[in-house]
């Protein structure tokens, strides 16, 4: 059973990314990506320059962090206690937050060396992905794994497919497809930069249909390429790596594979453009379109640093913090409910969504499973999420893990179809940490 969710994206896909004011005071984790967290670099006290290596770690799944602004630093502290409702009780571990107070200086450091397009070719693939490894670029549509990572596949696996995914399926987001109509030039460039370190793959663009001027944006700027358009009415789930590839291929990544077994690799429209900025222009990974978006009144698409506090955003648009209800970073779906607005953007932070209290509406009161088969059938993966939440309550790990409970990647199409409010996908995703 294939689940459709309806969109709300036609005021802010329309527009212009409206680039937000450099924050008074940075709040920037230590740990943003799928990884080992990175030790701070920096003291109390020293000053910083933007795009300065802040924190770092000598293990090889991790992608460093950069200081967004010039400043001194003021704080460095446990990051838990601005963790997010859904995971908060989890045993994550956050890191640290180190704070910077800006001095309005616009001090830039330079470690990071650009080059220009006509020398692509003759740069070293160890270097390009020594680089886009300190930039500290992941993966920006949610999961975060540390992007040179995934451009450095086994020599034993040949990469057919490099995949741009440009579904973009949560229900408000539209920060990709602004990218996609007004950096299309950029990500062009960032696609060339992949290609070559992969060793000249087929690429294919991957795109939802229904976003029109992207479409033609990206037909315009890439004809020509020797590069695939698929514009399709992808759902929801197939926005995921590994059913949008049996989308587009038919087949699936058996379990516990990744897909580069496959031959292919598939990387966000975001991360894409974030590789063409560190390449070509040397910047480290320290801002990010998310789309502003909810019960608002104007909802738009920002370019934001990294750290920037998601209530300085509220403030800068009077919006009045009493009428909140509830604010959610990093999709209506797979995102999670911030519990302080003090809470900083991070480089997963794809959109803000915003629910007032006048047209707020309580979730479902949990009862007792009526056996309806209904999480079942919607589980894009096939898996048995009620079977998995049973095990889990029973503390049954082994049981769990038989039901393939690690496979799960989070959509919360169980949850969202569960008549009776039981939280699958929470519990599900708990047992997988």
């Amino acid at each position: 059973m294939t689940v459709k969710i309806k969109e709300r994206k036609e005021k802010e896909r329309k527009v212009p990314i409206e680039v937000f004011p450099d924050p008074k005071t940075a709040v920037i984790l230590t740990l943003q990506h799928s990884g080992a967290k990175n030790t701070p670099l920096v003291s109390v006290g020293d000053k910083v320059s933007i795009g300065q290596k802040i924190g770092n770690s000598d293990k090889k799944v991790n992608a460093p962090i950069h200081s967004p602004i010039s400043g001194e630093v003021k704080q460095i502290s446990n990051a838990n206690s601005l963790c997010y409702e859904d995971v908060c009780t989890l045993p994550a571990d956050f890191g640290e937050a180190i704070i910077i107070e800006n001095d309005g200086k616009k001090r830039k450091d330079k470690s990071l060396v650009s080059i220009s397009e006509s020398e692509l070719e003759s740069i070293s693939n160890d270097i390009l992905i020594g680089r886009i490894r300190e930039a500290g670029i992941i993966g920006m549509g949610g999961a975060g794994f540390p992007t040179h990572i995934k451009l450095s596949p086994p020599s034993a696996y040949p990469i057919k497919f490099l995949v741009v995914n440009a579904c973009e399926s949560e229900v408000f987001d539209t920060s990709d497809e602004r990218l996609l109509i007004e950096k299309t030039t950029n990500i062009l460039k960032g696609v060339k930069v992949m290609r070559k370190i992969l060793g000249s793959p087929e690429v294919i663009i991957a795109v939802k249909e229904n976003k029109f001027e992207a479409v033609e944006r990206v037909k315009e700027v890439f004809s020509g390429e020797q590069i695939r358009i698929e514009a399709r009415s992808f759902s929801y789930a197939q926005g995921d790596a590994s059913l949008l590839q049996k989308a587009l291929f038919g087949w699936e990544v058996p379990a516990g594979k990744r897909s580069y077994t496959m031959g292919v690799v598939v990387h966000n429209v975001a991360t894409i453009n974030a590789v063409a900025n560190a390449i070509f222009k040397g910047e480290p990974l320290i801002s990010r379109v998310t789309t502003f978006t909810g019960d608002i009144d104007e909802p738009k698409n920002l370019l934001v640093k990294i750290g920037t506090p998601i209530g300085s955003i509220f403030d800068h648009y009077k919006i009045n913090q009493g009428d909140i209800r509830k604010v959610v970073s990093g999709g209506a779906m797979m995102g999670n409910t911030i519990t302080s607005l003090g809470a900083p953007v991070t480089k997963k932070t794809s959109s803000i969504i915003v629910y007032y209290k006048s047209n707020y509406k309580l979730g479902k009161k949990k009862t007792a499973c009526i056996r309806c088969s209904k999480c079942i059938s919607a589980c894009p993966l096939n898996l048995h999420p009620v079977l998995i939440y049973e095990a889990l309550e029973k503390e049954d790990l082994k049981s769990a893990k038989r039901l393939n409970s690690e496979d799960c990647f989070g959509c919360r199409i169980c949850s969202y179809v569960c008549p009776s409010g039981i939280p699958l996908a929470h519990t599900i995703l708990s047992g997988n940490l």
